[in-house]
């Protein structure tokens, strides 16, 4: 039975094909003016100059950066172009996350120090803040102290300080400052830290130790200190040199404060016309340490691309004033989405955004490009919409770099010639796009981004990595989506259901793969649940265009025949004493994440110790990450699945999970009152 039904689903799959043609949805003139008019060389000279920035949140670098967007985006011609401004205190909360008071540094070095002839010279520079800003951790506060330093490994335990005095001292580490701040400095008396702390782990993790990671320590501290960050190199030299029994006199000194000032993020708009009170939304994030060149400088420089290239399109009549409005936003990453989302007048208009973070990276960061449609709890077209953008440039690209003539090179003439080989996901998380998608918000869109880079949160992100032609590209995908999307209209609903049914046809062998781990139960918990995010995909149009009748009607056939065909028994016991019917819904009253930036709701709320108990933030999937099921976990409570129903649809697109650990987590999120158990 089961091979006669992957040989049905075969035979389905090879009568479609394997991607639609783009021409069905966007004109093939509207992509050839979009195309033409994308620069990689416009985004890569704003790029240049973003990158001159160390762009912490509210600083006056991040206000520079933004003043060069607003400066550009007034000389495109933009509409609406201003600035929304936020307090930064320290004690407003917007939704989930707490404001971050600014943190402002005037000087910070690191020096090592010897005797030479009786006096103490300085005889080498190991961190300058005005030189590297990333040689400073974030957040560091004023200290001057002369002393020597101590190695504590990970720093993270008792057991890395038994036998050594760090009192007075600088204490070396492989861990970020902000993990062993409380243990050295708090509690041992150490006067200040230096990690070596690496960046995200990937292929190349360790091979090149010139770099300097982003270092990180409280945003709201209970006592000061700083740390400082030097490589995974210099501080190998000084292990040696510790552990040869040489001491090691440093002075290190910093200048730093924090206080309150104002989030200045900009803002501007295409407006519309019929529809003007509807928004398509692009964001980035344009804070990070300088150089930040493929984090975030590319996102932020491919969204203004997108505004200069659709904005001159319009103002020349080439194309029509789009029916709703495009409106674009560079918040600082994750807490601004928060703030500008719980501050917004009415959500409801923002019908889909189209977040960019990370989208340049050339050929030497190894980066590979990826269009994520988002979570299931947000089932949408828009995915659908994404992959087919990102499929026709796959394939246009690939044979351009194969040596054929096409007519969508998408080259810059500065640029790669590499094709693009854009990876299609679902749930990919790490960026402001986790805010919109969010349970308490739900807005539909894509992710557009890199992973792996090498070079991330250190040093090397370096404008020099970045690819204008991958800028370009970046730039034509979102143009082209939101194209679409802002003139989306009736005549638009029969190509888009298309569209669904072929890819309908692909994800259900994806399904019948997937679930064939899974025992009897799961296996038709998890069938049901696939092909009821297929059917809300099918009314995800409804935003944007009028499904009528007959076309509800013949969609629904379809992914009803196709569930046939792939159906499994239904267990006699698969309800009863195993389940949960516990229904919970949301407090409206809190609204956001439970993990923000540089603050978390959850564990303030809830505090270190009950937060490690969690199990389910170390369960791991087959599809999912721990950070994954509990996003997703509270993005399922919806006021009508039980905590049953939320453990199967974690199954269904991460794996299986224990019910026992659901049931847990939601307990945890009860008792700080952001869900209620729902009792009528």
């Amino acid at each position: 039975m089961q091979a006669r039904r992957l040989l049905i689903i075969a035979g389905l799959l090879l009568a479609a094909p394997a991607y639609a043609d783009l021409t069905d949805l966007v004109p093939e003139d509207v992509l050839k003016q979009i195309a033409e008019e994308t620069s990689g060389e416009a985004a890569k000279r704003n790029l240049d100059t973003i990158t001159l920035q160390h762009r912490m949140r509210a600083s006056t670098q991040f206000d520079n950066a933004t003043a060069h967007v607003l400066a550009m985006l007034a000389r495109y011609g933009l509409d609406e172009v201003g600035t929304l401004e936020y307090p930064a205190d320290g004690e407003t909360m917007f939704g989930t996350q707490k404001s971050r008071r600014v943190w402002d540094v005037r000087s910070a070095e690191l020096w090592e120090l010897d005797e030479v002839d009786g006096e103490t010279v300085r005889v080498r520079r190991l961190g300058d803040w005005s030189s590297v800003p990333l040689s400073l951790a974030q957040d560091s506060l004023s200290g001057d102290v002369t002393t020597t330093v101590v190695d504590i490994g990970t720093g993270r335990s008792d057991a890395d300080y038994a036998g050594k005095d760090v009192r007075g001292k600088l204490v070396l580490t492989s861990s970020q400052p902000g993990a062993v701040a409380n243990l050295a400095v708090r509690d041992r008396g150490a006067a200040g830290i230096i990690s070596y702390a690496p960046n995200q782990r990937s292929a190349w993790w360790l091979e090149d130790d010139r770099l300097v990671r982003w270092g990180h320590l409280d945003s709201f501290p209970a006592f000061e200190t700083f740390g400082f960050m030097v490589s995974l190199g210099e501080a190998r030299k000084l292990q040696q040199r510790l552990a040869a029994g040489e001491e090691i006199l440093l002075h290190a000194k910093v200048d730093a404060s924090h206080r309150d000032g104002q989030y200045r993020f900009a803002t501007a708009a295409i407006r519309g016309t019929d529809k003007a009170d509807e928004d398509i939304h692009f964001t980035c994030h344009l804070d990070h340490p300088r150089p930040g060149a493929n984090d975030n400088a590319s996102g932020c420089v491919s969204i203004l691309e997108v505004a200069r290239t659709l904005n001159a399109l319009v103002k020349a009549d080439i194309l029509p004033r789009p029916l709703r409005t495009i409106r674009f936003l560079w918040p600082a990453e994750i807490e601004g989405s928060i703030i500008y989302l719980s501050q917004h007048n009415d959500v409801s208009r923002i019908k889909a955004n189209i977040h960019m973070d990370m989208v340049g990276g050339g050929p030497v960061t190894k980066s590979v490009f990826r269009i994520s449609g988002g979570p299931i709890s947000v089932p949408s077209f828009i995915a659908d919409l994404g992959y087919e953008i990102g499929r026709f440039v796959n394939a246009q690209t690939e044979a351009f770099a194969s040596g054929s003539t096409v007519d969508f090179p998408l080259n810059a003439p500065e640029g790669g010639k590499e094709p693009l080989m854009a990876l299609m996901e679902g749930l990919d998380m790490g960026s402001d796009h986790d805010v919109f998608f969010e349970g308490t918000w739900q807005i539909p869109g894509l992710y557009l981004h890199d992973w792996p880079d090498r070079y991330i949160h250190t040093n090397f992100d370096l404008a020099a990595n970045i690819d204008p032609t991958k800028l370009k590209r970046a730039a034509f995908i979102g143009a082209v989506a939101a194209w679409f999307l802002a003139n989306m209209d009736d005549d638009d609903v029969t190509p888009v259901l298309s569209l669904l049914e072929r890819n309908a046809l692909a994800r259900a062998s994806e399904l019948v793969e997937r679930r064939r781990h899974l025992d009897p139960a799961d296996q038709a918990a998890v069938t049901d649940i696939h092909f009821a995010v297929e059917r809300r995909k099918v009314h995800s149009v409804e935003p944007f265009a009028t499904l009528d009748g007959a076309a509800h009607d013949t969609a629904m056939g379809f992914i009803g025949q196709l569930q046939d065909v792939v159906n499994v028994p239904q267990p006699a016991n698969i309800g009863g004493a195993n389940r949960n019917d516990t229904v919970y819904e949301r407090n409206p009253d809190i609204q956001g994440p439970m993990g923000a930036f540089g603050y978390s709701f959850l564990e303030d709320k809830l505090g270190d110790d009950s937060l490690g108990e969690l199990s389910l933030r170390r369960h791991e999937g087959r599809y999912g990450s721990a950070g994954q099921f509990v996003y997703e976990t509270l993005n399922f409570v919806d006021g009508t699945r039980t905590v049953s129903d939320i453990r199967d649809w974690l199954t269904t697109e991460l794996g299986p999970v224990p019910l026992d650990y659901v049931e847990e987590y939601l307990a945890a999120l009860e008792s700080i009152d952001v869900i209620r158990e729902k009792t009528d």
